[in-house]
């Protein structure tokens, strides 16, 4: 897996922005994201992307959890750090916010309340925040 980036592009075309979140396992990780100081592990946002996925605590999905884990990683994962959405650290496992991130803040924000609200969990998009996967300004 490629774990590190040596060229980011400055923007993602919108054919590539739809690209990354046509799957509901890549914008469940990134709402993950969202909810938790970064860097976080993969296992802790498989946790977090299975809960999404079943709306219950994925303790209760232990054969579930491993599927989306190794799609995770597999899959998704390598996805959005080879377009800089996101980087990890494979020897720590751990998932960070990628330059590229920002790029998708407003199309995550209009898919964020239907993912949600469809996968029967019982958080709010308020819990989710959207607004974490781009940088801080400075005044």
């Amino acid at each position: 897996m490629n774990t590190k980036q040596t060229e980011i592009p400055d923007s993602l075309p919108l054919d590539d922005r739809l690209s990354l979140l046509s799957s509901h396992y890549r914008r469940y990780l990134l709402y993950g994201l969202s909810q938790y100081t970064t860097p976080v592990s993969l296992a802790v946002l498989t946790d977090t992307v299975t809960e999404f996925e079943h709306g219950t605590p994925a303790e209760q999905h232990r054969d579930e959890r491993l599927k989306i884990y190794t799609a995770l990683y597999h899959n998704h994962l390598p996805r959005l750090v080879d377009a800089g959405v996101v980087q990890y650290d494979q020897s720590e496992d751990m998932v960070d916010i990628g330059p590229n991130a920002p790029a998708l803040v407003s199309l995550l924000e209009s898919t964020v309340e239907h993912d949600l609200s469809a996968s029967g969990n019982s958080l709010s998009s308020n819990a989710v925040d959207i607004d974490s996967l781009q940088p801080e300004q400075s005044n």
